[in-house]
């Protein structure tokens, strides 16, 4: 797809590929979510544009909300650049752990990056959701895509969670993340039934 830039992600895969940068799975899912929120970001502002174009009173409120939905998502896709960053940066402080101790530590810190990831993927799927409930239009599949990308990367996220705090069962963040799963997966699935109208 011209001016998308296979060079810049060629290299990020390859980075992800590489032995030499171990902390891949963070990053994919941050990195698999940031993509679903530039699609919400498209499909929000697309949907803008078609609800606008239509009459009645409720259509100025709705247009509204969905450019809110789009500049929300453009903030989110900014966190999750931020947290793929971030959870590269707390798993180099896991192998670089001097000893179990210090390690334990840097694995309670390193469920800090991929909590706000699975966080941040509950709502892109949920706008995600409005979008595709907000009309039939030939786009809307892509928003329900961006949703299943969300769940993808929400799901990542907790796995993550419950295992850098497997030694810390008490510790809520497992929860938490966990519940942004599920939150996440309820909205696909709303999108998935109520895409079209």
């Amino acid at each position: 797809m011209p001016g998308l830039g296979s060079r810049q992600v060629g290299e990020a895969l390859d980075a992800l590929a590489s032995p030499a940068k171990p902390a891949a799975a963070g990053v994919a899912a941050a990195l698999a979510c940031a993509a679903a929120a530039a699609l919400v970001e498209l499909t929000a502002g697309l949907a803008a544009g078609r609800v606008a174009g239509e009459s009645g009173a409720a259509r100025a409120k709705s247009t509204t909300r969905l450019r809110e939905l789009a500049t929300g998502a453009r903030d989110l896709r900014r966190r999750l650049l931020a947290a793929a960053d971030e959870d590269a940066h707390a798993y180099d402080e896991v192998t670089g752990a001097p000893d179990g101790a210090a390690r334990a530590q840097a694995l309670v810190r390193a469920s800090e990056p991929p909590l706000a990831i699975a966080e941040c993927a509950a709502d892109v799927a949920e706008a995600a959701a409005q979008i595709a409930r907000a009309g039939a239009w030939g786009f809307t599949a892509d928003a329900v895509v961006a949703g299943e990308l969300a769940v993808a990367a929400a799901r990542s996220g907790a796995e993550l969670v419950a295992a850098n705090l497997a030694g810390a069962a008490d510790d809520p963040r497992t929860d938490r993340a966990r519940a942004a799963a599920d939150r996440a997966e309820r909205a696909s699935r709303s999108a998935r039934n109520g895409s079209g109208g």
